[in-house]
Order: structure tokens, then C-alpha cells, then sequence
């Protein structure tokens, strides 16, 4: 009997895609957070940004780390549930060539991540190293999170193998 359209196989379970789609709103959070706290900021002019002399900039202040570790928290939650999700597409996903990619993948992070650090330490403006040291530690905490997925995905290529 012909299958419908409906009926046809995914080749992404249901699953990985709500796991993709709750780390997608989670980086999201954490740079709308970002911006939020930018924004914030930058409004204060330059005297006030880095001091709080005028009277209410104390309460922008208070408000904007409340926000900064906001995002950041929603940033580590993001690492998490992305690790998760590639675990999750590893495990339900029977590619030959997914430790390769997983493996090319993370070794471009972490080379990303040596590039940024470098620059970062070479840079004169504090705004723009800031943001490569930002860029250094999210390239690295992407690639240890899809540590455990690529290891999955060589052990499954072994079994297959023997």
C-alpha cells in the first residue's frame, strides 16, 4: 500500500528537532540579553558607564548585571541542550560520515577558539577584546559540548565496522 506524504520517513525525529529548537531559543535569549545590556549601557554616556556619579545610574546598573547574568545563564543553557541535541542526532541518525563532520566541526572550534584568544590578547580596545574573550569561551564551551556526540559517533562507526 502507498505510503502518504505524512506517513513518510523524517530524517529528524521529532525529538532532536524540539531539543534544536530550545537551544536555538536559548542562544537567542542570551543575545537579545547581550543587546539589552548594551543598550543599557550606552545610553549613560562614556563618564557614567565605567562610574556611577549621576543618581539613577546606580539602578541601571543593577538592572543591566541582572540581565548580563541572565544571558549568561541562558548561554550555558544553550551549550547544554546543544551537546544534548547532537547526542541525540547521533544516536538516531546512521550517517558514515557523521564522526568526520563531528570531528572537522570541533577541531574548527577549537582553532577558533586559539585564533580569537590570540587576537583578544593582542587587542588594544577593551570593547573589542572583550567581545573576542566572549567569542574564545563560547567556540570552546560549543566544542567540549559536542565532545561526548563525537565519541558516540566513533564508537558507532567501530561497532559497524566490526
Amino acid at each position: 500500500m502507498p505510503r502518504s506524504a505524512l506517513d513518510r520517513a523524517r530524517s529528524v525525529d521529532r525529538t532532536t528537532v524540539s531539543f534544536a529548537v530550545l537551544t536555538l531559543a536559548a542562544f537567542g535569549l542570551a543575545a537579545t540579553a547581550r543587546a539589552a545590556v548594551a543598550w543599557a549601557t550606552a545610553g549613560l554616556g562614556a563618564p557614567a558607564r565605567y562610574a556611577t556619579t549621576a543618581p539613577g545610574d546606580a539602578d541601571v546598573f543593577e538592572t543591566a548585571n541582572a540581565i548580563a547574568v541572565f544571558g549568561a545563564c541562558s548561554a550555558g543553557v544553550g551549550v547544554i541542550l546543544f551537546g544534548v541535541t547532537l547526542v541525540l542526532a547521533v544516536r538516531r541518525h546512521a550517517a558514515r560520515r557523521l564522526p568526520s563532520v563531528l570531528g572537522l566541526c570541533t577541531l574548527a572550534m577549537v582553532v577558533g577558539a586559539v585564533v580569537a584568544g590570540f587576537a583578544a590578547g593582542s587587542e588594544t580596545d577593551y570593547d573589542a577584546a572583550a567581545g573576542l574573550v566572549i567569542l574564545r569561551t563560547a567556540l570552546v564551551g560549543l566544542a567540549a559540548a559536542s565532545l561526548p556526540a563525537l565519541g558516540l559517533a566513533v564508537l558507532r562507526a567501530r561497532a559497524r565496522r566490526a
